[in-house]
């Protein structure tokens, strides 16, 4: 729809006769020739009424039927009209009016204009020159001729355009939208920068594998098939993501028998073997025997590993596919699994009034496959046609157990099986009937191989959105995850209630794939159009039994903690690119309280193995799962004060490898809960470095503590000797011998701290910087401390204790004299500050 700038009561429509099954489309009516109700409208009363515009009506329009209809009302010069129409070849293509559409001239119907007209069909004006007008499509083209002629712009741009927006203040600056994102350009095309920082990446898929931190895989609409890390110092950039096949990417999987090698699948089942470190590629998608014709592989063909079997995997046409060898040969070990409906095997006539035919609506396909971890003969196959087939013996024989569902509407999609972890006969399946209208969620559980099945999803669940993936958790029989249209949901007690999960701020986002890590416990989830989330560590969740449920407050399990090698990496890049956060590299502690804390004192407190306290947490009060972080760091070491920042001694160390224990004190309830700490696997540090480490930490640390009692007995002098010399006359003899007093004290103090003004750094190094960097550098390396910095910390201990002992001397010496002036001038006497009156006080 348009409208006239300068007189909103007219109006432009171009409808659109349309209709998507799973196995076909078309763009007008049944085929190019028949009725279409597609149609041109004009109104001049602001859509009260409208006048329809054909080419009886309009001279120079194409005879009907006709397709998709776009059409654009130039905002400089309203009387100039643009549209484009899907018509019979010849007759489709851009079309322009000068009179208010009342008239037409058929203008470009260049291959670009044309191309696909379902899928690319919106015009857009130059708001203030009526013959530069943009067509986006495969490409991204302009005219500036009226739409005569039209260029590429694409440039480096990714393909598959939708739309533009232009400034209309600078009309050389233009946004685009592609199946590749967003786009800016500064000067009408001619180049163009990606939106970095937008995640809304489409995974269709997601899995991971067992390298150290783990990797995530995973196919993007459109954009191909990558890998990623889980975790990376300094943030997972873009750049920490590497593309490893082409085209629409789907299934992605780590090759088990040896992680060198990388599975990936493209539309319409082009499966490929990757070498990762090369990147050489081999295609081993089965082929078809002789006279057979074409496989009906799916746009989404499943790719599946067997759990079982390293080596194993399985693909999916019309036939089930196993290989032991990696793709070299390949065993049909079923008949055709689905309905062999032919009514849904006529692609290439899918069209309408233009033919198209990818392998987008390719039916009659199988879309899920799970072999069972329990036993490998034990094989499911769901098809998009609706069938539900099972194997028990390695494919010898199949059956179709689909009909045992009861309530479920036929032919829908099985979007998804997982295969039971506990028992052999246990499955899960979903089923999605959105393409038929229904947008209902059909989970079912078997547990006697397909013979009987029971709904998930209660008819008055919450659960919104039609299904596309369940899981069962490994470790916990009764949690559940499901993945629809519109989010996350989570059951605790078998499917028997439903919460959609919202942790994070995850949105109400398609979720079509989720993957559990085995040794992490990680659930991992891939979002159609907001990239890929993980939930750190899903032990909690296991645990909330209703048992649990049912206490006043409670730890919750999770994981040993994992103390991260310290590790610096990554690099600025401002607010243009996106930055995927790592997992927190502190101790998370969860609890849960049946109700919120309101009365009486709450706190959380962590004890060593000694039983000495070692760190109070702050504590959350709300009701239900209560999170909160521990650095396992002591507290940052007391700093002398001096004119330039000890960035180095900012932190305190961190704690050893061990077992603790947190309270956590409810008014006059305590519940405890002990806290695993291991060091990170990749280390190749012994306990013994780690020890030898931790205690020249804490030899510095507490040296800083020295230090900065040093400096605050002398300084604490310097400020008394000036306070008194200051109530003293100017010309005084005592205030004269005061201040000199005070400059002999300040000459210690200097040889400690830096003392010139100026910023933070200044680049005066004394004894306290020194030490701080000293520091610094043996708390951030947990290997075992270089003799030299063993060396070096012995030596500055000696600087200090000079320093020290030469204050000493200096009261021993000038105290006693100084005292006694004061007294005869009734002045109060100095005192240096103790030991203990300085700790007192910190």
């Amino acid at each position: 729809m348009s409208m006239d700038s300068k007189n909103p009561q007219i109006l432009y429509a171009g409808m659109w006769d349309f209709r998507r099954r799973g196995w076909t489309f078309r763009s007008g009516g049944e085929g190019p020739s028949a009725f279409s109700g597609s149609g041109f409208f004009k109104s001049t009363d602001g859509g009260t009424t409208w006048a329809e515009l054909d080419e009886k009506s309009a001279n120079g329009l194409p005879p009907k039927p006709w397709g998709r209809v776009a059409v654009t009302v130039a905002p400089s010069k309203p009387n100039v009209v643009y549209a484009f129409i899907e018509a019979a070849i010849p007759r489709d293509g851009l079309y322009r009016s000068d009179d208010s559409g009342k008239t037409w001239v058929a203008l470009d119907r260049s291959q670009n204009m044309i191309w696909r007209p379902f899928y690319y069909a919106i015009l857009i004006v130059d708001p203030k020159d009526e013959n530069k007008i943009y067509k986006p499509d495969g490409s991204l083209i302009a005219s500036n001729d009226g739409g005569k002629s039209f260029s590429n712009i694409s440039g480096g741009a990714h393909g598959d355009f939708h739309d533009v927006w232009i400034n209309p203040d600078n009309t050389d600056h233009l946004i685009t939208g592609d199946d590749g994102g967003l786009w800016y350009s500064y000067d009408g095309g001619n180049r163009w920068w990606k939106a970095e920082n937008l995640p809304i990446s489409q995974f269709y898929h997601v899995s991971v594998d067992m390298d150290m931190p783990y990797h995530v895989y995973g196919g993007l609409q459109d954009n191909s098939s990558w890998v990623g890390d889980s975790q990376y110092p300094g943030g997972i950039t873009n750049s920490r993501w590497e593309n490893m096949y082409g085209g629409d990417g789907f299934w992605m999987f780590v090759d088990p028998a040896n992680p060198d090698y990388i599975y990936a699948e493209a539309q319409g089942g082009y499966i490929g073997r990757i070498n990762r470190k090369t990147l050489e590629t081999r295609s081993i998608q089965p082929l078809p025997q002789y006279k057979e014709g074409k496989l009906r592989f799916n746009w989404n063909t499943p790719i599946h590993i067997s759990p079982t079997q390293n080596g194993t995997i399985y693909l999916g046409s019309q036939f089930l596919f196993r290989s032991r060898d990696h793709g070299q040969t390949w065993e049909r070990i079923s008949p055709d699994l689905t309905t062999n409906d032919p009514e849904k095997q006529k692609q290439e006539q899918s069209g309408g009034i233009t033919v198209d035919n990818s392998s987008a609506e390719m039916h009659t396909t199988i879309y899920a496959i799970a072999e069972s971890p329990r036993n490998s003969n034990l094989i499911w196959a769901g098809t998009d046609d609706g069938n539900l087939q099972i194997t028990r013996n390695g494919g010898k024989t199949w059956t179709n157990v689909v009909s045992n569902i009861k309530g479920l509407p036929p032919n829908g999609w099985v979007s998804s099986i997982d295969a039971g972890h506990f028992d052999e006969g246990t499955a899960y399946a979903t089923f999605d009937l959105h393409t038929f209208g229904d947008m209902r969620p059909f989970v079912y559980k078997t547990t006697d191989f397909g013979k009987t099945w029971t709904s998930v999803v209660a008819t008055n669940s919450p659960m919104r959105g039609y299904a596309h993936v369940v899981k069962e958790d490994l470790v916990n029989r009764d949690l559940l995850f499901v993945g629809t249209e519109f989010g996350l949901w989570v059951s605790l007690d078998g499917g028997k209630q439903w919460a959609q999960y919202k942790g994070g701020d995850l949105p109400n986002v398609a979720v079509r794939d989720l993957a559990i890590h085995p040794r992490e416990h990680d659930l991992v989830v891939a979002t159609h159009g907001r990239g890929i989330w993980i939930i750190d560590d899903i032990s909690p969740l296991r645990t909330l039994t209703p048992a649990t449920l049912a206490k006043e407050a409670e730890f919750v399990q999770s994981r040993p903690v994992v103390q991260r090698i310290p590790a610096s990496g990554g690099w600025v890049n401002g607010d243009a690119a996106f930055v995927g956060a790592n997992p927190p590299d502190q101790a998370v502690i969860i609890f849960y309280q049946k109700k919120r804390h309101i009365f009486g004192d709450m706190k959380i407190e962590v004890f060593d193995s000694e039983n000495k306290l070692v760190s109070t947490i702050p504590s959350s009060k709300r009701r239900g799962l209560n999170r909160v972080v521990w650095s396992m760091r002591m507290k940052a070491p007391k700093v002398p004060p001096a004119a330039s920042a000890a960035f180095a001694a900012a932190v305190g160390p961190r704690v050893l490898p061990g077992t603790y224990t947190v309270k956590l004190t409810k008014d006059k309830a305590v519940y405890t809960k002990s806290l695993q700490i291991v060091s990170d696997p990749r280390s190749t540090h012994t306990a013994k470095d780690r020890r030898a480490q931790f205690d020249l930490a804490m030899k510095l640390y507490n040296l800083l503590g020295d230090m900065s009692f040093a400096v605050d007995r002398i300084n604490s002098m310097r400020l008394a000797l000036e306070a008194r010399a200051a109530k003293l006359p100017a010309n005084d003899p005592i205030a004269a011998r005061l201040r000199a007093a005070s400059a002999q004290v300040d000459e210690l103090r200097r040889k400690i701290v830096a003392t010139k003004e100026g910023g933070a750094i200044t680049g005066e190094e004394r004894l306290r910087e020194n030490l701080a960097e000293l520091y610094g550098n043996v708390n951030n390396y947990e290997g075992r401390p270089s003799q030299t910095q063993l060396d070096r910390a012995d030596a500055i201990a000696r600087e200090l204790a000079d320093i020290e002992k030469d204050f000493d001397a200096w009261l021993a010496k000038e105290l006693a004299g100084l005292n006694s002036a004061l007294s005869g001038k009734g002045m109060e006497a100095l005192t240096p500050v103790t030991r203990e009156q300085w700790e007192k006080k910190e």
